[in-house]
């Protein structure tokens, strides 16, 4: 598997990310079988959700209001949002103007489904992925890691429950999120700073393509069934 963070433009809103998509895939041919990866902060500048903050009164208030749930607060403000653990709902201070904040995308599986279906069809491929990604953290792990929160033209999800190991055993629980480790993969060589590389094209990835639209809901998991469900158990007792 090959992974090459792609050099773009500066995103502004009202772009078309179709457009800056394909200038930027000019410099790197897209071929059949490849998973194109879209950082989700330059999906939601071209959708305009760029806020402007004058104080820490102000983006408070923001979070407040983009998040599903306040988890709870130590350095940064822990929510749920669509379903994930997410710092700030996902708002995001960096490699915006001084000043504002971007918020995260709206529909990003209707955004990777819709730049899937127009990729495809410029450059007349049967198989394509693409993955909107975001930098994530994982508990107790220092550092961030990469997932993807919305994707297109593949199964997510490799489900490996009812296959047997190496000796035998059959496994019960595992499942492997494709989609997040991809977006890893490209959250690696895209970078955090002043990069300037949105795009990243993955190849030779081992994905199952699909025709089929994806649902959102292929790669979360209820809090009742989650590895960490009963810490989540003791902070909703905590906050009742």
């Amino acid at each position: 598997m090959l992974t090459q963070a792609i050099k773009s433009k500066i995103i502004t809103p009202g772009d078309s990310l179709f457009e800056a998509a394909l200038a930027a895939l000019k410099k790197q041919p897209l071929g059949n079988g490849d998973v194109l990866v879209i950082t989700s902060k330059v999906v939601a500048v071209a959708q305009g959700r760029v806020k402007k903050i004058s104080s820490k009164q102000d983006f408070d208030k923001l979070v407040s209001a983009e998040a599903d749930k306040i988890i709870g607060k130590s350095q940064v403000t822990l929510t749920l949002k669509k379903g994930i653990f997410i710092p700030w709902a996902g708002i995001d201070r960096s490699n915006v103007k001084k000043g504002y904040a971007v918020l995260w995308p709206d529909q990003p599986f209707k955004v990777a489904q819709q730049i899937l279906n127009q990729i495809k069809k410029k450059y007349r491929l049967k198989n394509l992925g693409v993955i909107i990604s975001d930098s994530h953290c994982v508990p107790l792990r220092n550092g961030v890691t990469g997932i993807a929160i919305g994707y297109a033209g593949f199964k997510g999800v490799n489900d490996l429950r009812g296959k047997k190991d190496l000796y035998g055993n059959k496994l019960e629980v595992t499942q492997q999120n494709i989609a997040d480790m991809l977006a890893t993969a490209a959250n690696l060589v895209m970078g955090e700073a002043a990069e300037q590389t949105p795009f990243a094209l993955i190849k030779n990835a081992p994905v199952q393509f699909t025709t089929q639209k994806t649902d959102p809901r292929e790669s979360l998991i209820s809090p009742k069934d989650c590895l960490f469900s009963p810490l989540y158990a003791k902070i909703n007792a905590k906050n009742k």
